[in-house]
């Protein structure tokens, strides 16, 4: 192989980091879903701890009634649920702003107390504040041909290829009451470049409001960045393989996809049939034959804020399981082995190269070909290794046996968390997985506790693997799952910590000097 990742200084580390969603970050003035100013108080708390990385799972923006973030509108957008409003400085200067914040403050406060995060109704309050801060900021700002203003002017100009398509569409949306965008009009479902211009103009202020609540994301964000940069610690996000038919990407990229198929995942023990997951499958000869710039701009977004990016559903890149319209069987879009490892190699070298010294990683779990793994091990390229998962024939495998360029981890999001993996899983398992762990032989009736908790950390820290990112709730050792994969609830993504990072430091001290003492130990601090 021509390209790897050999000598990439994340892979030639031994790093500590922890998975916490952005949106489950609490913190002293968010509106009860973490936001972007929860992320710099949460770096901070995470950098005394001696935590080197930080993955804060998907921010793309998604509809107003969906929670997956693996589900999103855009490729490139931030949802706007993750700006905080008191860093916006038009807010500041605002009387009607600050008059609906008043307004607001008894829901705000509900929200602020809630266990869970409630998605729908803090976006459709931060959105009426933002129009009123839209409006103060063209009064003020654009009237006056401010400093501030030409910044903006040069965000949409340099931003302009996706920001612009992006800022139609969901003004767009918004015009049509959320309609699909199979039911617009025929020029606005099928549009050219003089019909944009033309509907830009006739919906200025609409498609602009979403331009300037991108700008003040990304300001943010640069902000937050800084915080990072500072405290010595990576930021790790997903990229998700797919987006939602009602998407940007989807309407402005029409050729880029497939239209009349789905992507999915083959039969197996847990569903008969297989998974359709609703979300278009690609048109990976057009993509191929572009030299998947398609991918490479995402790529390149995405790199202007992560350090690390996990590439989510990897094999897919490889072969994916798609439906055709109307039929419940599903397939392989190709079929040839050869062909599968080209287009995959072939992605992986457009991966790289845009990536540059940032550290691509791959969600490789589930039923994966021999030629991915092999492939993956040639490039130095980390994937997955999952304690609860990595056995062979329920003898669990040794995580100082594992492989460098690896990411071990206790759990992901779609896991129960340890503890309750622990307490749910059958005796005889969890004295296979206690034998691993502490070299003890048990009848598995081992009740969780402090010692069980702190010896499964130590054996995960303990790995070969470069990267060692848990899970928060397993850091603390408590319950608090995140998602529970193929359902449909409201507790589903919408897990909160459960303080503020200045009383969890009060409240959880012990386990976060636990976990310093044997990154210590592991040599990983």
């Amino acid at each position: 192989m021509a390209l790897n990742l050999h000598e990439n200084k994340f892979i030639n580390s031994r790093l500590t980091g922890v998975l916490l969603p952005l949106s489950s970050m609490r913190s002293n003035e968010d509106w009860g879903c973490g936001d972007l100013a929860s992320l710099k108080s949460w770096l901070t708390f995470f950098s005394k701890q001696g935590l080197k990385v930080l993955q804060i799972l998907p921010i793309n923006e998604t509809a107003p009634n969906e929670n997956c973030p693996y589900s999103a509108l855009s490729t490139y957008a931030i949802d706007p649920l993750y700006l905080s409003i008191n860093d916006i400085p038009e807010y500041k200067k605002c009387q009607k702003a600050r008059e609906v914040v008043k307004e607001l403050q008894a829901d705000i406060e509900e929200w602020r107390k809630s266990k869970n995060t409630k998605f729908i109704q803090i976006k459709a309050a931060k959105y009426r504040v933002l129009w009123e801060t839209y409006l103060y900021f063209l009064q003020e700002e654009k009237l006056n041909a401010t400093t501030r203003y030409q910044e903006f002017l040069e965000f949409e100009k340099k931003n302009f290829a996706w920001l612009v398509p992006y800022a139609i569409f969901r003004a767009a949306k918004d015009l049509n009451a959320w309609q699909s965008w199979l039911s617009w009009q025929e020029d606005l479902k099928n549009p050219n470049i003089k019909f944009l211009q033309t509907f830009t103009k006739d919906n200025y202020q609409k498609v602009m409001f979403f331009v300037y609540i991108q700008w003040l994301l990304q300001a943010q964000m640069r902000e937050a960045k800084k915080v990072a940069k500072e405290n010595d610690i990576a930021l790790c996000g997903d990229i998700p393989f797919g987006v939602n038919f009602e998407s940007a990407d989807v309407w402005g990229n029409q050729k880029r996809y497939n239209l009349d198929a789905e992507i999915g995942a083959p039969q197996d023990q847990f569903s008969q049939g297989g998974q359709k997951w609703g979300l278009p499958a690609y048109n990976w000869t057009d993509i191929a034959q572009n030299n998947f710039n398609f991918w490479r701009n995402k790529i390149a977004k995405a790199c202007e804020i992560y350090d690390i990016f996990r590439l989510d559903h990897m094999v897919g890149f490889f072969r994916t399981w798609i439906f055709e319209k109307g039929q419940d069987k599903g397939h392989f879009d190709i079929e040839n082995e050869e062909e599968q490892k080209k287009r995959g190699f072939d992605f992986l070298q457009a991966v790289f190269e845009t990536a540059k010294e940032k550290l691509p990683i791959a969600e490789d779990l589930g039923v994966i070909p021999d030629y991915m793994r092999q492939m993956m091990q040639e490039l130095s390229m980390p994937g997955y290794k999952v304690l609860r998962w990595e056995k062979d024939n329920e003898v669990f495998r040794e995580p100082r046996n594992y492989q460098k360029a690896s990411v071990a981890t206790t759990g992901t999001h779609d896991t129960e968390t340890l503890k309750e993996w622990w307490q749910q899983m059958p005796a005889w398992q969890r004295a296979n997985f206690w034998e691993m762990v502490s070299a003890k032989k048990t009848d598995g009736n081992v009740a969780w506790s402090k010692e069980v908790h702190k010896e499964i950390l130590k054996r995960t820290l303990g790995s070969a693997s470069c990267l060692v990112i848990l899970p928060f709730q397993d850091i603390l050792g408590e319950e608090g799952r995140i998602n529970t994969p193929g359902t449909v609830n409201e507790e589903n993504w919408t897990y909160r910590t459960p303080f503020e990072p200045e009383q969890i430091s009060k409240e959880y001290q012990e386990s976060f000097d636990t976990l310093k003492d044997l990154m210590r130990e592991t040599e990983r601090l």
